[in-house]
C-alpha cells in the first residue's frame, strides 16, 4: 500500500493516474491520505483506483460529539465505500472516537490509541508475544473457526 496525500494527487493527476496503472501491475494498491484536508474535486478523485480513503485527523478528532466532524466523517466513509474503497480513520487518540467511527462503519483505524510508532525489532517482538499468548489460551476460549479472541 502506498499513501498519496490528496493535494499531491490533484496537483499531478496525469502522473498519479499513470503511476496507479503501473503499480496495479505489481499488485500495489494506493491510499489517498488526509482526505478532506485539501481541495480535491470528487470528479478527479473517482478517476483513480484507491484501495483506501484516509479521513484527515482534523475530522476524526471528537467525531463522536462534534456536530461538524461527525457528519463529515460519515459522508467520507460512505463515499469511500461507494468507490469500492476502505475507509480509514487516522489520528485516533480516544476510544470514544474509535467507537464513533465504528458505528459509522469505518473499516480501519490508525493512531496512538491503537499503537505508537516503534522500531521494527520492537514490533516483531510484540507480534511474537501476542502469538505466544494466543497459542497459550485454553482450547475452549477459541471459537468454531479456531480463532482466539483479540487481546484487549
Amino acid at each position: 500500500m502506498i499513501d498519496i496525500v490528496e493535494q499531491q494527487v490533484i496537483g499531478e493527476m496525469a502522473l498519479a493516474s499513470e503511476l496507479s496503472v503501473k503499480l496495479a501491475e505489481h499488485r500495489v494498491k494506493l491510499a489517498i491520505d488526509d482526505f478532506g484536508r485539501g481541495y480535491a474535486s470528487l470528479s478527479k478523485v473517482k478517476e483513480l483506483p484507491f484501495a483506501e480513503v484516509k479521513l484527515d485527523r482534523s475530522f476524526v478528532f471528537d467525531c463522536g460529539t462534534n456536530k461538524v466532524n461527525a457528519p463529515i466523517c460519515k459522508t467520507v466513509i460512505e463515499l469511500a465505500h461507494s468507490f469500492g474503497s476502505l475507509a480509514v480513520g487516522i489520528g485516533l487518540e480516544k476510544a470514544a472516537d474509535a467507537l464513533a467511527l465504528s458505528s459509522m462503519c469505518c473499516d480501519l483505524g490508525q493512531g496512538y490509541l491503537l499503537g505508537q510508532p516503534m522500531p521494527q525489532e520492537r514490533f516483531v517482538a510484540l507480534l511474537r508475544q501476542r502469538a505466544t499468548a494466543r497459542a497459550a489460551q485454553p482450547a475452549q476460549a477459541k471459537d468454531a473457526a479456531g480463532a482466539a479472541p483479540v487481546p484487549a
